[in-house]
């Protein structure tokens, strides 16, 4: 692997030969690099010199490097190449990677490619699940073992089919009808007797997945049980195909990425250097959302004009209780959201999940607004005052607390995604509660304060 700062010179050093027309040292480079590495110099450089490379490179070295990268950049990357040389590279590809390819490539082009190539059987059946679930991710296992043979001639069998050291990760025992009935690890192949058949040293309680499960859920299950794979089957307990730790290592990228985004209110297609018109349609629509929200914890603030007009002071202390209130909602329901994420709870741990977050927010409240109470006694020399800031706050942080767990919580009932949706019902309710409780209280106190 390459330090990125040196990346950046390597990029700069291959486009600086690919403009001059030395097409084979700059190829050269990138053979010399990790696939990663150069799959990263290989989107950074225009098309045109792309495509230099691309004629360039081995069709097993492009399938390593195709490998490395996220849909749409194989497609962009691959998108002028004749169909039977595309063929020939995703043959050389991993089946569920070259799923993914096919799948972004419209339903003519991806049916010519699959009859040229020579293992579409291998990639086809993947084609019918969705992307993001166990079966749009798993390979269809190519040759498994069956329990009646002996440990000498399993190994055999493994030497005979198997080439690539990163398929045996377990091995998995199937009866006459491809059904799964055990599991077992190269270290106890290796430790039984050579006469021992795989029946006797198989593992039968084996952990499977349904191919229409959630792809993040697979992966917070290898997690979980720290497994290298996992067996996915149909309803008969067929083997289906295998998803490994590899598999969902860019899926686990995704799922963070996404959420991140999502609790943001950002598209997740979003990226730092999107086309200007194309980051303000990713954007725009939540902030108009946001915007709304914004108008009506002004109307509220309306509803006290006349306390503010009295009292000044008023007004360069609301946002206080306001922002304090939002800051400790989004904390409480960032917390629950990945909670909910990563299966730590369930909507029927809602009402132990409230009454924690809601120790916390009324300790924090107590804290917090004795604090904001003695700074605003001491400034302007009215303890009402801070009697008065230190209640709302209070009030707001316990709300904060409430709505941070009741609204991601009650989204996921609904089948909303949460990380999508909460920011804004969370900000907004502590914005309106917040300003509600700090002038309601000031008005029913004004006399006080004059």
């Amino acid at each position: 692997m390459v330090d990125p700062i040196v990346v950046e010179n390597i990029l700069e050093q291959v486009q600086q030969l690919l403009e001059a027309g030395d097409v084979h040292q700059a190829t050269e480079i990138l053979r010399s690099l990790h696939p990663a590495d150069s799959a990263e110099i290989l989107n950074r450089l225009p098309q045109e010199l792309r495509d230099r490379v691309v004629q360039e490179l081995d069709v097993p070295e492009l399938a390593d490097v195709l490998e490395e990268m996220d849909e749409d950049e194989m497609v962009e990357v691959v998108q002028h190449l004749p169909v039977d040389e595309l063929a020939d590279v995703l043959d050389e590809m991993e089946p569920d990677m070259a799923a993914d390819l096919l799948g972004e490539l419209d339903e003519e082009q991806a049916a010519r490619l699959l009859e040229e190539m020579e293992d579409a059987e291998e990639v086809e059946p993947l084609l019918a699940y969705p992307e993001d679930t166990a079966g749009g991710i798993m390979n269809v296992p190519r040759h498994m073992l069956r329990r009646h043979m002996t440990v000498a001639q399993a190994i055999q069998f493994l030497r005979e089919h198997y080439e690539d050291e990163h398929e045996l990760f377990h091995l998995y025992v199937l009866d006459r009808f491809r059904r799964l009935v055990g599991v077992v690890s190269l270290r106890s192949l290796i430790l039984a007797r050579p006469e021992q058949t795989l029946g006797e040293i198989m593992q039968t309680d084996v952990l499977t997945v349904p191919p229409e499960m959630d792809q993040e859920e697979v992966a917070r299950l290898l997690a979980r049980y720290n497994l290298l794979a996992l067996p996915v089957v149909d309803a008969q307990e067929r083997l289906l195909g295998i998803v490994s730790v590899d598999d969902v290592v860019d899926v686990l990228e995704e799922e963070a990425t996404e959420d991140i985004y999502r609790l943001a209110q950002v598209s997740e297609d979003a990226e730092i250097f999107n086309p200007i018109p194309q980051a303000i349609r990713h954007r725009l629509p939540w902030l108009m959302v946001n915007l709304g929200t914004a108008f009506i914890s002004s109307t509220v603030v309306a509803q006290f004009e006349g306390t503010i007009a009295r009292v000044a002071l008023l007004a360069a202390l609301m946002p206080i209780v306001a922002a304090q209130g939002g800051n400790a909602g989004n904390q409480t329901m960032t917390i629950v959201v990945r909670s909910l994420a990563l299966g730590e709870i369930e909507p029927r741990d809602a009402w132990r999940t409230l009454r924690h977050q809601l120790a916390i927010g009324i300790l924090h409240g107590l804290i917090l607004g004795t604090l904001v109470g003695l700074i605003a006694w001491f400034w302007k020399g009215n303890p009402m005052l801070g009697v008065i800031i230190s209640l709302a706050m209070l009030g707001n942080l316990t709300a904060a607390a409430l709505v941070g767990v009741l609204v991601p919580i009650t989204l996921k009932v609904l089948k909303v995604d949460p990380a999508l949706a909460s920011g804004v019902f969370v900000t907004a309710t502590t914005d309106v509660l917040g300003f509600a409780l700090f002038l309601g209280l000031a008005t029913y106190f004004i006399g006080w304060l004059l």
